[in-house]
């Protein structure tokens, strides 16, 4: 039997309001298993299909609370349709510099004056200066749907008294509300994961400013003018991180706030030729109240006070920051390996990062939308007395790269290669203290030497042809 989620009070309030919805009658109140019963024979004889399609909304409008599971990633989540809509089609404008002035005589231009006209000075009031609009269209609409099973006689037997009622409304319908929950969080745990893909792969190949995606670990090192490994970090030095996040966090929502060509692609655009050729960037600024922020909660328990730090007025709303228990496996939950969705559809490659912090970003960077398009059930099924009940979906997605996001994250220092079959020599370039670890295609390995005079990796046996080496180090 499924664990009841719903009392008999729950259950006397549903097949009041269900007898509401399938006859339309409201002189019959079920207010003990007499008058239980006598509410279901009334829905009943309405007909069964009407009752399970009543019942379904029910379900969807006024049990929700009542469900078992609550899904994760609801952060980025929207409900109002209408509002996702008027987002598919984005335009934006690019700041534009001012002109000189026309109205006084300056050190640049002299515009006021006995034989002077309209074309003089800083020029003419007809001079054109149209504004520059940038426009996304984000059509990514995807559909989907749902099924599950009900029993003629099933349904018969759950309107005999409120016991049986209970337990169908938990095995037939809350369940399957809990699938779509699950569905819903999978899919936004999807979104997160493209744009802290995303974000890591245009910081790494220019197209992003370094500030979107800061790795906490070298930015600690820099800092402190230390060479700490990320296990180092988190362990030995645990605390006196999170106090550098805490304040390191506060710096960039305070900046977040300005408007600027910073934390976001402003799709830079040039005008015109050159000794006249003019930049333009799409600016933007995100105000606390507009700032959201997910974060890695295994990290923050060990240290509440960052909570309180954090999350306040000032700068986010505890309403817009969510904990993260992990982000796409339990087995590895601080890690992400993801090849995400780029602009324009450019050309993704595989992501990973070793620990991802939070993801601080504008309400309108990240966004979904569950569309509930209706439940429909099929005809009886004369010789096997069943129905298949269905509910209809739409997903919408938008990530908009020109909008405000900056992913935190910690790695150590790490190099790859790419074996021939027949080279075993590989030499680091950048400042090696400690070799952390050596991985080829994923598998580490002890099976080399290392040269710290020349910072050479020499393995026993050369790595085969197309080998992924990895070179971890602090």
């Amino acid at each position: 039997m499924p664990p009841v989620t719903f009392s008999v009070k729950d259950a006397y309030s549903v097949m009041n309001t269900l007898v509401r919805q399938a006859t339309g009658q409201t002189d019959i109140v079920a207010v003990d298993t007499s008058s239980f019963v006598d509410a279901g024979n009334k829905v009943l004889a309405s007909g069964v299909e009407n009752v399970l399609n009543s019942l379904s909304v029910l379900i969807g409008r006024t049990i929700i609370a009542s469900r078992p599971y609550n899904g994760k990633f609801k952060l980025i989540s929207e409900n109002d349709s209408d509002a996702f809509e008027n987002r598919i089609r984005k335009i934006s404008f690019y700041a534009r510099d001012n002109q000189a002035s026309g109205a006084f005589n300056t050190d640049l231009n002299t515009n006021l004056g006995t034989g002077l006209d309209d074309e003089s000075g800083a020029g003419s009031q007809w001079e054109q200066n149209a504004p520059m609009a940038l426009e996304y269209n984000f059509f990514s609409d995807f559909t989907w749907d749902k099924e599950t099973t009900v029993y003629e006689e099933q349904l018969k037997i759950a309107f005999t008294d409120e016991r049986s009622f209970i337990d169908f409304i938990n095995g037939a319908m809350i369940e399957v509300q809990n699938d779509i929950e699950s569905t819903i969080e999978a899919r936004n745990r999807m979104v997160v994961l493209s744009r802290i893909g995303a974000n890591k792969l245009m910081v790494d190949e220019g197209d992003l400013g370094a500030e979107c995606a800061v790795n906490l670990l070298k930015e600690f090192n820099d800092t402190y003018d230390t060479a700490y490994s990320m296990k180092e970090l988190l362990t030995l030095h645990r605390v006196d991180f999170l106090e550098f996040f805490t304040a390191r966090f506060k710096i960039d929502s305070d900046r977040l706030a300005n408007r600027t060509a910073k934390y976001h692609d402003p799709v830079t655009k040039t005008v015109g030729d050159e000794p006249n050729q003019v930049t333009y960037d799409i600016l933007r600024h995100t105000p606390k109240s507009m700032q959201k922020f997910m974060y890695y909660s295994p990290i923050f328990t060990q240290l509440k006070m960052s909570y309180a730090e954090i999350f306040n007025p000032q700068y986010i709303p505890d309403i817009n920051g969510e904990g993260v228990e992990y982000w796409q496996s339990f087995d590895k939950p601080g890690s992400v390996d993801v090849t995400p969705a780029l602009p324009d559809g450019a050309t993704s490659e595989e992501v990973k990062i070793d620990l991802v912090l939070g993801l601080l970003f504008d309400t309108e960077a990240i966004r979904t939308n569950n569309k509930f398009y209706g439940m429909y059930s099929t005809p009886v099924n004369a010789r096997h007395l069943y129905r298949n009940l269905f509910w209809h979906f739409k997903y919408g997605i938008i990530q908009d790269m020109t909008e405000n996001c900056i992913l935190y994250y910690l790695s150590d220092l790490s190099e790859t290669f790419t074996g021939d079959g027949t080279e075993d020599d590989f030499i680091l370039t950048g400042t090696v203290n400690e070799i952390l670890k050596v991985t080829v295609d994923g598998v580490e390995t002890d099976a080399y030497t290392y040269d710290s005079t020349t910072q050479t990796i020499t393995f026993t046996e050369a790595p085969a042809n197309k080998a992924v080496i990895e070179v971890k180090y602090k």
